[in-house]
Parts: C-alpha cells; structure tokens; sequence
C-alpha cells in the first residue's frame, strides 16, 4: 500500500474528528464553546475524501480483478472481512450503553428492518445507525456492489455505474443527516467521489511526477472552498475532484521518492477506520472527564479542545491495535487457512 494514501487517512479521520468535536463543545453541557470552530468547519470535508479515497483504492488494489469472474468471490471475501466484523464489534458496546439508558443523541432500531438496515449496511429504511459516522458505510457497501460486477464482466460493469451515476445526477442531493432515505442515499452525490477515485487511479498510472496533479488540486481546492455556499453545493463538488487531483500527485511524488511519510502518520492511517467509527464517542467520553475533573475549568477551552482530540486519535489507535488488527489478522489467517485446504482437497 502507498504510505500516502495511508497519511490521506490520517489526515482525513484527524479532520473528521476535528471537525465534530469543535461542534460538540459548542453543546451547552460540553462547555457551550465551538473551539476553533471557524477553522474546523472545512474538516467535514474529511468524509469527500474518503469517498475518493475509496474509489482510488479499490481499483489500485482490484485492477487487475477486472474481466476476472473467478475473483468475485475473493474479492468480496476481503470487502466483507475489512467492513464487517470490526463495524459490528464496536456496534455491540453501543447497543448494550443504549440499553442501558446511556446515550443521549443515539437510539436503538425500533423495527426489524431498521435492524436489518443497520446490521447489514444496506439501506431499506429512513432509520439513523446505532453508530453516527457509519452512515457513509452505505455509500461504500454501494460502491462495492456495482464494483464487483466488473469482475463479474467488464461490460456489466460500466453500464452498472452508467446507471448509478445517471441516477445520481438525476435525483441529485446531498441528504442531510435527519433526512436520509434509501432513495436519496443511493441516488445521492456523494457517490460521485467514488468515480473521481477511480479517475484519481487512472491519472496515477499515467506518466509524470505527479507535480503538475498535485498543484491543479490544490488549485481546485482553493477555488472549491471559495465557491462556498454556492447552490447545489458546486463546491463540494469542485473539492472531489481537487482531492482526485492531489491524490493522483501525491502518490506519483511518493513513487519518485519526493514524499516520505512519517511512521505515526503511516500507522494512524492504519488505524483510521477504528478512529472515524467510534471517535464522536470518545470525544463525548473525554469531554465529561475534562468537564468533571476540572481540566476544562483550569486549563480553559482549548487546551480541553487539544487534550479531548489528541486523546481520542490516541484511543482509537489503541482500539485498533487491541481490537480491530487482532481481528483482521486472525480473520485473514483463517480465509487463507481454509483456502490452502481446499486447494489440498480438505474440507475446512
């Protein structure tokens, strides 16, 4: 894997993480205070990337899948394997708070399609997730789906996102989060970031240092954040595609050893996952501590604001050493396991 796109990671889940915080602490009972505000409000953007991010990864490491039939399995073994457990392990710690009465923004499936939504990504109903942040995992299970019928065949394939991006642009929106419906999900425009991924592949293969990508995104960039405002969100739009840009110069510039990136931004990518999942409920968490033992009251504001965020990147790379990279390895061992035996003709 490219170290740059694991400090894209980093950076996002570090932005993402950022950005909630500034908003909780502007909550009356987190101090009534949205420190640093002003500036963290461009770290929802964090989630664009992502979905670019994906896109881009996805194909770099399923490229060669494409046309393949035989790999479809393989490769929904692995999307599964990396998605799935580590979602439902935190999920379960959430659910039993919840019904213990804890949690005052989070709520419990009432029915059993909202059960079903929840615990399989797949949206059937308007129910909010147990976890908040996973709401972008219905994006991505999406994305996957239609993915897939590449490998299934080629020409199945491009006319299945033919027909997902058509159906975008047609019922274009960007849902908020009290409004979401199977409807608005999956015709939503976040799905475009995804092909601007895969375009971010396609510009990476092609020849170059990755110099001129690199500054036309950051030009992007500076002009999607400028559009602001603007209707139909137009800027959101100019900034995934800027992402596209600079993850296309970055990664070329990493290959011609311009970009080094440092190990803890290296392994906090790594850990991104477990961080963007369960950091609004760490913030939360630490933000009572600080509040009850003082440290907001002496230290002031800020310094809660820098303790709170450091110790929930901290925290969530705990979880992932702890929990979600034991998981992975072992899940991992154990498909590679019984792939050997079948291929020796032993049943697993």
């Amino acid at each position: 894997m490219l170290k740059a796109l694991q400090a894209g990671r980093a950076l996002a889940a570090i932005a993402v993480a950022a950005f909630h915080l500034s908003i909780s602490m502007g909550i009356e009972r987190y101090g009534g205070k949205a420190v640093f505000g002003e500036y963290t409000r461009f770290g929802d953007h964090g989630v664009d990337f992502f979905f670019v991010l994906s896109g881009f990864i996805i194909l770099f490491a399923h490229v060669d899948d494409i046309g393949r039939p035989e790999k479809w399995a393989g490769y929904i073994r692995k999307r599964f394997i990396r998605l799935f457990p580590i979602y439902w392990v935190y999920s379960v710690p959430f659910i039993v708070l919840l019904l213990l009465g804890f949690g005052t923004d989070a709520k419990l499936p009432t029915t059993l399609a909202d059960w079903v939504t929840d615990l399989t990504l797949v949206r059937f109903t308007n129910a909010p997730p147990i976890l908040p942040p996973s709401w972008t995992l219905f994006h991505e299970i999406a994305f996957y789906a239609i993915f897939s019928l590449l490998i299934v065949k080629r020409q199945f394939g491009i006319a299945a996102f033919a027909l997902f991006m058509a159906g975008c642009l047609a019922h274009y929106n960007f849902p908020a989060p009290e409004a979401r419906t199977p409807l608005n999900v999956y015709t939503g425009a976040y799905n475009f970031y995804f092909i601007f991924g895969m375009g971010a592949y396609w510009l990476y293969t092609k020849g170059g240092s990755g110099a001129r990508e690199l500054l036309a995104g950051l030009v992007l960039a500076g002009l999607g954040l400028a559009m602001g405002d603007l209707p139909y969100r137009s800027g959101s739009l100019v900034l995934g595609l800027a992402f596209a840009f600079i993850l296309a110069g970055v990664t070329k510039l990493e290959l011609a050893g311009w970009i080094r990136v440092p190990n803890v931004l290296n392994y906090i990518g790594n850990a991104s996952y477990s961080i963007y999942l369960i950091h609004e409920a760490l913030e939360g968490l630490l933000l009572k501590v600080v509040l009850r033992t003082g440290i907001y009251g002496k230290a002031g504001a800020a310094a809660s604001y820098g303790i709170v965020l450091a110790g929930t990147v901290a925290l969530g790379c705990l979880a992932y050493a702890v929990v979600e990279k034991p998981l992975l390895d072992f899940l991992r061992k154990r498909t590679f396991s019984n792939k050997v035996r079948l291929a020796h003709g032993v049943k697993p």
